[in-house]
């Protein structure tokens, strides 16, 4: 009997430490079988976006694709690879009724992720009917959190979407391990490229979406990352790739040249983009027209690039998709204006974002030159269950320990910076030490301003808890100033008193302290064991109180003054809320089926027909035979739950939507 590993490709990271554990530690079992596969599955947890390394490892990596996407387009590199008359429509072959599913927003963590992967490869069964499987599955950007790097694709992409859906086993071993095995009517899978794929270049995903090979069940057919699906009755499906923040390739936008010179009339088009552009257009539409001078704030390139695309399809364009915001809203043109539905849906996996700050209705986009009216028709999570969930955020210390630590050593630096800066005799503190000077006050509102009186002197003659200070404050600046458009110089301001007030924190723990060792416990100030209760308590009460004041503070600007729309959210991590669409295109009808998981599943048991080899960590290490066929995971208890989020919406090919 002989074991088949499963495929890993070059790029996805082969086997890791922790594989490597697994495959030391355990042995090949006999079965009854004339071959079988050992597979590997890393259940990864959510990414944790306030963490300290997260946060620099994210900067740069970010830093580094938009600068590099600057100077080399690697979609330039894949368009020379797949010239155009090489590079035809992708044929979607069916007798006319054809099921296709949107997943937007994976790979993040296991539980979210993998929850969703199930749902998109099996049948939906709602109460008053059955979807089938889609024939294609859409991906509709950013497959991976937070980075390709370090076999990011593998454990956050790959894993799940292969124990949902994963490959037959032959039942004798090929003669090559990375030999797919025909599998007659298999699904697609198609992808169009989020900021995040671009991440290393767009390599992973070249590598994943774009040399025909297999992903789990699914097959690829793309050449490159944009691409046009042809489906029976005059149906096409367009995916755009945007890159990180350029306008669109003259490579991409000559080959969309060719593919609109190929529609008959009355064909319709769904086109898929990786950002809700139309958001951004709105929101800067509405605060030019708040001002009195006119403005030289000019459209995102995504967006411009985006409108070329939707004029160069006039009449033809039926509905807008995008992922990146990561919940369901879908605007409708108002009664009277023809316009094509926008629709976004990121719940493929990852944290979810709110709908509460939505533009509703939003102003009038225009395109062609034609103004085009919109209604905000839907939503999911509702405006009122975002706001309950974005207030949620003030319990930061309970689910970002990381987080809170910096922060903890944070004011503890200041604190040892500002304390050894008043070791220097001063006649103002009789010659004392800060700490001792604030040891003989009672902790009272009174007496704040000696409190910073002692503060101010102790600062004027050190330079570097000057510079700490700035840096908090700056820092938080320029956190509460991220991604705002408007209002960035209150937002800068809110952002400084946010940092003011984690300074005021850091002395407040100081003057306590040593309120408490000092004055209370009588210890000297140099006695160790007083060093020691002074770094404990400083390090406890500032993780807390810190994470406390964060949290509370994001919540209260968010609400006041629109702000960390982004943190608020990304802080939470919430797995649960997610969505997908499954369209049903049947002669000239397609109705498109929005469908919400509310709650994710957190505990899994291995797939009957699958053996349990060993556990690493993390890592599952299974043995499927010819026979396991199915998903390797399934819900402990109970089944995951698809509810419609609102009722179908029907487009017509000829006509406007009903």
């Amino acid at each position: 009997m002989k074991e088949q590993s499963i495929e890993f490709r070059p790029g996805e990271g082969h086997f890791e430490e922790g594989h490597s554990a697994l495959l030391a530690m355990t042995h090949a079992t006999q079965s009854s079988t004339t071959n079988s596969r050992i597979e590997l599955y890393t259940q990864e947890s959510m990414v944790n976006w306030l963490g300290p390394f997260q946060l620099m490892r994210t900067g740069m990596q970010s830093a580094a694709a938009t600068t590099m996407g600057a100077f080399a387009d690697p979609r330039d590199v894949l368009a020379m690879l797949n010239p155009r008359d090489s590079n035809p429509p992708i044929q979607v072959a069916a007798d006319g009724d054809v099921w296709i599913d949107y997943l937007a927003d994976t790979g993040d963590g296991w539980d979210s992720t993998y929850s969703m992967a199930l749902c998109v490869s099996q049948d939906v069964k709602l109460p008053e009917l059955t979807l089938p499987r889609g024939d294609v599955l859409l991906l509709g950007g950013d497959q991976v959190y937070p980075t390709p790097a370090q076999s990011g694709y593998r454990t956050r992409f790959l894993d799940p979407f292969r124990a949902a859906f994963p490959a037959p086993v032959p039942k004798v071993r090929p003669n090559e391990q990375d030999q797919p095995v025909p599998q007659p009517g298999a699904p697609w899978m198609v992808a169009t490229p989020g900021n995040h794929d671009w991440y290393d270049g767009l390599r992973g995903f070249s590598q994943l979406f774009c040399e025909q090979k297999p992903i789990g069940g699914w097959e690829t057919r793309q050449r490159t990352s944009y691409y046009v699906l042809q489906l029976p009755n005059g149906w096409w499906i367009w995916g755009l790739d945007l890159q990180l923040e350029s306008m669109i390739d003259r490579q991409q936008k000559q080959y969309f040249e060719e593919m609109r010179a190929k529609l008959q009339p009355g064909d319709r088009v769904i086109l898929c983009t990786p950002e809700p552009s139309w958001v951004d257009e709105a929101e800067r539409l509405a605060r030019v027209g708040r001002k009195t001078l006119p403005s030289i704030e000019t459209q995102t390139l995504r967006f411009s690039s985006l409108r070329e695309i939707e004029q160069l399809l006039g009449d033809h364009l039926a509905v807008v998709l995008a992922g990146d915001s990561h919940h369901y809203a879908r605007y409708q043109p108002k009664a009277g204006s023809q316009a094509p539905q926008r629709i976004t849906c990121g719940g493929g996996g990852a944290f979810l974002h709110g709908t509460h700050q939505l533009p509703d209705p939003p102003e009038p986009i225009s395109v062609g030159g034609t103004p085009q009216h919109y209604e905000l028709a839907a939503t999911y999570p509702d405006k009122k269950t975002s706001e309950q969930l974005r207030n949620r955020a003030w319990r930061l210390p309970t689910h970002n320990l990381s987080f809170c630590g910096m922060l903890a050593i944070l004011y503890l630096l200041f604190d040892w910076m500002v304390e050894s800066a008043s070791k220097v005799p001063h006649p103002a503190r009789d010659n004392r030490s800060l700490v001792e000077v604030l040891s003989g006050l009672e902790v009272s509102i009174p007496n704040l301003r000696e409190v910073w009186r002692q503060l101010v002197l102790v600062l004027a003659h050190s330079p570097s808890s000057v510079m700490l200070a700035v840096t908090i404050v700056l820092g938080c600046a320029v956190l509460s100033a991220a991604g705002v458009k408007r209002t960035r110089k209150l937002a800068y301001g809110v952002g400084a008193v946010h940092g003011l007030l984690h300074l005021g924190l850091a002395i407040g723990l100081l003057w306590l302290m040593g309120r408490i060792n000092i004055h209370y416990l009588q210890f000297e100030v140099e006695n160790l064991l007083q060093v020691l209760l002074f770094l404990v308590g400083t390090l406890v009460l500032g993780g807390s109180l810190g994470g406390l004041l964060f949290g509370a503070w994001m919540v209260m600007a968010n609400t006041l003054w629109g702000l960390h729309s982004e943190v608020v959210f990304s802080s939470q991590r919430i797995a649960d809320h997610k969505c997908f669409l499954r369209m049903h295109f049947n002669g000239d009808q397609l109705t498109i089926y929005p469908l919400k998981l509310e709650k994710v599943c957190r505990r899994w048991s291995v797939a009957s027909g699958v053996a349990k080899l060993a556990k690493v960590q993390r890592t599952w290490r299974l043995r499927a035979t010819p026979e396991s066929t199915g998903p390797r995971f399934v819900p402990a208890s109970g089944e995951l739950e698809l509810r419609l989020i609102e009722q179908p919406i029907v487009i017509r090919r000829r006509g406007s939507s009903a």
